[in-house]
């Protein structure tokens, strides 16, 4: 038996979604426990040229909701990057999981096959169904998950690596 595109979209993005969401709140308790303010600690980069922390957990969000559009054919959802707190990310990936889950199975697996044309940066590509979901939208949700666990642990936040892979 093999995986449907829904199963697979939707258990991944759960799970790595829920986790970052938990990995937030754990940085906004270690934020208020030291009283700094939620700006500092969402501003973070380890490098000049780096997306801060917020801007890690806004892409993790896009392009979870926006892969869940695409593959089932619907309109892109839009989530203005407003968030300047711990609260309003947790929010973001809330509304994120929750537009992921409310799409259509039956929509999303009948795009498996197909050729998707996708945009990147000024080009289009094209990519089946599958290979869009497994080597686009997942890794990049990953990616910036895995940028935010990391921008939090740097900063102090005690995690280990079942926060990162247990949604709580």
């Amino acid at each position: 038996m093999t995986d449907t595109l829904s199963y697979v979209l939707k258990t991944s993005v759960n799970q790595i979604l829920g986790a970052t969401r938990s990995t937030l709140r754990k940085g906004e308790e270690h934020a208020r426990a030291l009283g700094v303010e939620d700006s500092v600690m969402l501003a973070a980069r380890l490098y000049p040229d780096m997306l801060p922390l917020s801007r890690q957990v806004q892409i993790a969000c896009d392009n979870a909701a926006r892969g869940a559009a695409r593959l089932a054919g619907l309109d892109m959802p839009v989530f203005p990057d407003t968030e300047t707190t711990f609260q309003e990310l947790m929010s973001r990936c809330e509304a994120a999981l929750a537009f992921v889950n409310s799409t259509d199975d039956a929509s999303i697996n009948a795009n498996e096959r197909e050729t998707l044309q996708i945009p990147l940066g000024p080009q289009t590509v094209p990519m089946q169904g599958r290979q869009y979901l497994t080597s686009f939208v997942l890794a990049n949700v990953l990616f910036h998950a895995t940028m935010t666990y990391g921008l939090l642990r740097h900063q102090g936040v005690v995690l280990g690596k079942r926060d990162f892979l247990v949604p709580g």
